[in-house]
């Protein structure tokens, strides 16, 4: 069990005492990775009993830190959880016995509720949109029983995932270029180009306060989802799926109706595009090892494609 830190002892302390009251047959252990906290987290977690506390020193976002903890951390199956998540109980039994009884499933992503939005969903796995942008499946729904069934998804989401180690030492870990979001889109998108499966788990189900480590919408978000979603399509996509998604993101931008939000985004476009243009020599020479590498054809993966007006009429 991973659990990322970055100042939050706001909520580490929640989140700890939700998953030491988990049940499980088996050994399994609680591993804290700080990265570099300032605000007396790390100490609480040093301070817990039966908590692991891996100091990173500093912050090493997202891709990173939880790269840090499954270097560190042993076994199998190794689960990530946010510090703002508050698994329920059965949540680790649940995803255990899902990872068991599907050998091909390299995560198994779990059913996040907001936090202070009681009976709505935040996440119930990820989505790729037809214009190539990974967003939360089910995001503003309730959870009247719509999402009930274990079933293949996409991608997973970082924030309350399994993932098996057989399917990170074949496919690889977080992409720490990415620093934070998009990190485990990428990553779902490289497991299933070899072969892989993503499932959703509706029984381990978590209380999430969404976007506590960086306010939704905020330049650092704007910046990192901007970038990472075009590093991703770089990375992963056949050339005519890149084309075709590059060309819709670039209309949608160039609306009448985000003129406002263009004149606002500005600069943080500008650092994009700056950043886009600095790692596209590293991200090109990771898309010909990945593209190379693939043994299942693009047409499986873009099989899962929904449609982005689908998706934003039911939310």
């Amino acid at each position: 069990m991973i659990v990322l830190n970055y100042n939050g002892a706001g909520f580490l302390g929640r989140c700890l005492d939700s998953l030491q009251q988990q049940r499980l047959d088996r050994d399994w252990e609680i591993v804290v990775v700080d990265n570099g906290s300032s605000d007396g987290s790390a100490e609480l977690a040093r301070r817990r009993q039966g908590v692991r506390l891996v100091e990173a020193g500093r912050n090493l976002g997202f891709a990173g830190g939880n790269n840090l903890g499954l270097l560190e951390a042993r076994g199998r199956y190794l689960v990530l959880l946010n510090n703002d998540a508050y698994p329920r109980p059965g949540f680790l039994r649940a995803l255990y016995e899902a990872a068991e009884a599907e050998p091909r499933a390299a995560a198994v992503t779990t059913k996040l509720l907001y936090a202070d939005r009681p009976g709505v969903v935040q996440n119930a796995g990820v989505l790729l949109l037809d214009d190539g942008a990974g967003v939360d499946r089910g995001t503003g729904q309730p959870d009247d029983g719509r999402f009930g069934q274990r079933e293949e998804v996409f991608g997973f989401c970082g924030a309350g995932a399994l993932l098996r180690r057989e399917a990170l030492v074949d496919a690889g870990t977080f992409d720490e270029r990415f620093f934070m979001y998009y990190e485990d889109v990428d990553l779902s998108w490289r497991m299933r180009l070899r072969g892989w499966q993503v499932l959703f788990e509706p029984a381990a189900v978590a209380d999430h306060g969404h976007a506590t480590s960086s306010r939704e919408w905020s330049e650092f978000f704007t910046f990192h989802v901007d970038r990472n979603r075009v590093l991703t399509l770089l990375k992963n996509a056949r050339m005519g799926f890149l084309l075709r998604a590059l060309t819709r993101a670039g209309r949608r931008a160039g609306a009448p109706e985000a003129r406002h939000a263009r004149h606002r985004a500005g600069r943080v476009h500008l650092r994009v595009l700056a950043s886009l243009l600095w790692h596209l020599p590293g991200i090109l020479a990771s898309r010909l090892r990945v593209r190379s590498r693939r043994t299942v054809p693009d047409a499986v993966v873009e099989g899962s494609l929904y449609p982005r007006e689908r998706w934003q009429s039911s939310g």
